[in-house]
């Protein structure tokens, strides 16, 4: 079940799961990401760590921090980001590919809380990220828009 929830995503109950869509860069500097790296500097420098040691290979994968106050999920739709970001296609083949990492790394029963992603630096009508999204219907994920 697909629900939209107007509010801030870092809101979301404690505990709880938030993803956003990453680069391989290892940079979250802007957009939604910036927002995660100042809520959980911690977290942004593991992923940043494993962006460095494993680069474009983590794309289509899905990074897993656990921590006291949400668990965050990374995934690696784009190894660039803004005029470096990979072509649409790329990214929503890319999408597809993290989303099947991330359940098949947590609960069936998970609730999975996320902004519009890929709509922001990788640049991609978030219609083609909805579409995607909604091959797991299945699942319980929450939109969340401000």
């Amino acid at each position: 079940m697909i629900t939209e929830i107007k509010g801030d995503l870092f809101d979301a109950p404690r505990g709880s799961l938030i993803v956003h869509a990453c680069n391989t860069e290892g940079v979250w500097g802007a957009g939604i990401a910036a927002s995660f790296a100042q809520f959980y500097p911690s977290y942004y420098l593991a992923y940043r760590a494993l962006c460095i040691k494993k680069g474009e290979s983590l794309l289509g994968t899905t990074l897993l921090l656990q921590g006291k106050w949400h668990r965050v999920g990374c995934l690696f739709t784009s190894s660039g980001f803004g005029r470096k970001a990979l072509y649409q296609d790329e990214i929503i083949l890319n999408t597809r590919k993290s989303l099947v990492d991330l359940f098949s790394q947590i609960s069936n029963t998970e609730v999975v809380n996320m902004p519009k992603i890929n709509s922001g630096l990788f640049r991609v009508p978030w219609e083609k990220t909805e579409a995607v999204v909604r091959e797991f219907e299945d699942k319980e994920i929450r939109i969340w828009t401000p």
